[in-house]
């Protein structure tokens, strides 16, 4: 059975953070970098960190993050890829996919998107031509159906 231990914010998964992100500052384009990441601030562009990442409550991505591991507490849109472990607090908010090895969610977190939790990709959501076809005229329109899982 998995042990949990309560992880916030304020942590970091490694003890130590090597780049900050202020809340005031805003960056536009792809960051990388090969230490841990706090985000306090807002990045339009996607992150790609060696070992973790922190997005605190004030922070916001809009991107995807790639890292060996990742907190969220504000919001992000894009997809979340760890290769150990996501975490997400109760005043998080995705718009997007997440992949993770182990995943934690506090009560309160927002996902709007797939979760997977193993080796496999996330899945994508396809609808059928039976649910995008209107049987009364035959033209193509969206419908309000669940859609496959390829």
């Amino acid at each position: 059975m998995a042990k949990w231990t309560r992880l916030t914010s304020s942590d970091s998964f490694s003890g130590e953070m090597s780049t900050l992100l202020a809340k005031d500052a805003e960056i536009h384009g792809t960051l990388r970098t090969q230490g841990s990441l706090r985000i306090d601030g807002r990045v339009v562009g996607d992150l790609i960190v060696g070992k973790s990442v922190t997005i605190g409550s004030s922070g916001s991505v809009d991107g995807n993050i790639q890292a060996e591991s990742i907190i969220l507490a504000g919001r992000v849109k894009g997809s979340l890829v760890a290769k150990e472990k996501i975490h997400l607090e109760a005043t998080a908010e995705l718009d997007g996919n997440l992949s993770a090895s182990r995943l934690s969610i506090a009560e309160g977190a927002r996902i709007r998107g797939h979760a997977a939790t193993d080796e496999t990709r996330v899945p994508t959501a396809k609808p059928t031509l039976a649910e995008i076809t209107d049987t009364e005229n035959g033209s193509l329109v969206p419908r309000n159906r669940p859609a496959t899982v390829d």
